[in-house]
């Protein structure tokens, strides 16, 4: 009966939550994210993600994993790159800009936030 009254919870929290990216199979796709101080981007199409950071001194280029399923988005985790995708109202902290997603990046143990996917000129500052 306990379970029961669950149930309108957890249809709450599974309507929230955001389907998963397409699988690594799918090559069809191209994600692009970036940030400021220090200038960072990271590329995620055709089976790998590629992260340029501070201001291009360093490359980091992985193949891409299957994403984890997070609660409002999705997750890639290797080794030396974990890349965290957030759903949500962005905008660049330089330019002012709107994205659909929140970004951060922890590359080789650095934590850096910034904004990615669709442009949403709706949202600009």
């Amino acid at each position: 009966m306990a379970s029961l009254k669950m149930l309108p919870l957890l249809l709450l929290i599974s309507a929230c939550m955001a389907p998963p990216p397409p699988a690594s199979g799918s090559q069809t796709e191209t994600y692009f994210a970036r940030g400021q101080e220090p200038d960072w981007t990271v590329t995620i199409a055709n089976g790998r993600i590629d992260y340029l950071g501070n201001y291009g001194e360093k490359r980091i280029a992985v193949a891409r994993p299957d994403p984890r399923t997070t609660f409002n988005g999705h997750r890639y985790e290797t080794a030396r790159l974990i890349v965290d995708v957030t759903h949500g109202r962005c905008n660049d902290v330089m330019s002012g800009h709107g994205y659909a997603d929140q970004v951060m990046v922890i590359a080789d143990g650095e934590t850096y936030r910034g904004c990615g996917g669709e442009r949403r000129q709706d949202w600009d500052n």
